[in-house]
């Protein structure tokens, strides 16, 4: 959430939603978000890094005699354009092998445990928590975009020429979702009923107990 909460980033993520496929240099986005430069190649790092952006370089052009080393580097950085980053498409130059950007606390299992909670959860319970979450998120987004502040610095946009053009889905939402559910487990962690639970199963020590209980007073 802390890429896409910051201004400059989503106007340099923007600029280049409208100028795909083709994309921007440098120089160019600076002048259409009217950021300065140095603030655009410092948010380029960071949104290349975390895969919302990628890096493409136009057909050099054949000149006589060769360029100095200095030379090249300026006509390199000329070259360098960026575009919205993409898992299969015209600039996808991993061949659909690129390693996919995963939400924020997104869990990687180990081998077999899936397979394990299928067979201690019912489907039944499934549906019905599922049922719950949705209609709790559904409440949240409503809040968010009904207060202009948070409508404005955190909430989704929902309109659908922010949705990828990849995979159709818009990835700020779901990082917002995910949030939410993240935030509602870690409160769910740090209440009373729940370490009492650990307590009264003996998955907690009375001094373990105690200490927690004093530090969320």
């Amino acid at each position: 959430m802390q890429i896409i909460n910051k201004d400059s980033n989503r106007k340099i993520l923007n600029a280049l939603r409208e100028a795909y496929p083709t994309g921007l240099s440098v120089e160019e986005l600076s002048e259409v978000t009217k950021l300065p430069v140095k603030t655009v190649y410092a948010q380029k790092s960071e949104l290349y890094q975390e895969y919302y952006i990628n890096h493409i370089e136009e057909e050099k052009q054949t000149r006589r005699g060769r360029p100095s080393k200095i030379q090249e580097e300026i006509n390199s950085r000329k070259r360098a354009r960026l575009v919205i980053e993409e898992l299969y498409g015209v600039h996808d130059m991993y061949e659909g092998n690129k390693p996919i950007p995963l939400p924020p606390g997104h869990t990687i299992y180990s081998e077999g445990l899936t397979e394990t909670l299928n067979k201690l959860v019912l489907k039944e319970e499934k549906k019905e928590l599922s049922i719950i979450l949705l209609d709790y998120i559904k409440k949240v987004l409503s809040r968010a975009h009904n207060n202009d502040d948070i409508k404005n610095k955190w909430a989704p946009i929902n309109e659908k020429n922010y949705c990828c053009t990849q995979c159709g889905l818009n990835h700020e939402a779901r990082d917002f979702f995910r949030v939410i559910l993240m935030f509602l487990i870690d409160e769910f962690e740090e209440s009373k009923f729940f370490m009492d639970f650990l307590k009264d199963e003996n998955l907690m020590t009375q001094h373990a107990y105690e200490k927690i209980q004093n530090l969320l007073k």
